[in-house]
């Protein structure tokens, strides 16, 4: 199963299987994944995460779990790779009330950059 079959069938599943459906839950798999897809912005996630393992106290649990810092990093992600976009399309529109589109995706980049979130 390639990887783009295999994250739908998981959000898929994640949205089937919860009563409480958590958008930050599904944030995280599709970060994972995206992850898995080498992509990266200024070293995060995975560079940092490896300077992390070989220098423990370098970045603190709060680093790697910002929610926002996450959402940022798929949001940034889904205007590189139509993939990821289609991933967080599906995530977005099964938990909000507006349907994903490129507008929407650089308003809420916008909004959390002006909240001062950055890697």
């Amino acid at each position: 199963m390639d990887l783009n079959t295999e994250t739908f069938t998981i959000l898929y599943d994640m949205a089937e299987s919860q009563d409480n459906l958590l958008y930050e839950d599904m944030i995280g798999f599709i970060q994972y994944q995206t992850n898995e897809k080498k992509i990266e912005f200024d070293g995060f996630f995975r560079t940092k995460w490896e300077i992390e393992a070989e220098h423990p106290m370098t970045f603190d649990d709060e680093y790697f779990e910002n929610e926002e810092r996450s959402e940022l990093f798929v949001y940034l992600a889904a205007e590189i790779d139509n993939e990821v976009f289609s991933w967080l399309e599906y995530a977005w529109n099964i938990t909000h009330d507006e349907k994903m589109t490129e507008n929407v995706l650089h308003r809420e980049i916008f909004l959390l950059k002006e909240k001062g979130v950055t890697f």
